[in-house]
């Protein structure tokens, strides 16, 4: 009797660990990361997957990288959207110098939007924010940079 008494008194510690531990344990964005991939292979991915590509520019010094990282790029809705419609690539300034100056960065962080032709889409400089962040990725994936200045399409999305 004893022993079901002490079952009966830890009862409600069990359920609140399991209240607080389940939705951890089965929530969609535990464990979600954009999915960096190194210049040379996020290349070849996009060009075999038909996909456009977003190239992240950044340094392990840089304060705005790191203020990015830490907000932008843990965004839930940000990490989705990129793992579904980009290849997403992170270059290290310091050490990839050579794609750096391909790409004329200048300054860090730096984030660019290609086609899926490997043309220039679209050039963010310096930190972004992950509502910013969010609109020029829909700007992008949806090719309106074709055909509209980012404020036309901001209008057109009010309307």
């Amino acid at each position: 009797m004893k022993f079901l008494q002490n079952s009966l008194d830890s009862t409600p510690r069990i359920i609140l660990m399991i209240l607080l531990v389940f939705p951890l344990l089965y929530s969609p964005a535990l464990g979600q990361a954009i999915d960096w991939k190194t210049y040379g292979a996020g290349i070849r991915e996009a060009r075999q997957e038909n996909k456009k590509i977003f190239l992240h520019f950044m340094t392990q010094w840089c304060g705005y990288c790191k203020k990015m990282n830490a907000t932008t790029f843990k965004d839930e809705e940000v990490i989705a959207f990129l793992n579904r419609h980009f290849v997403s690539i992170k270059v290290d300034g310091d050490r990839e110098k050579a794609i750096t100056e391909k790409y004329r960065v200048t300054g860090f962080p730096d984030s660019r939007f290609l086609d899926s032709d490997m043309n220039p889409a679209y050039k963010l400089p310096g930190f972004v924010d992950p509502l910013a962040f969010k609109f020029f990725m829909d700007y992008i994936q949806t090719e309106s940079y074709k055909t509209m200045a980012p404020m036309e399409y901001y209008k057109s999305k009010q309307e």
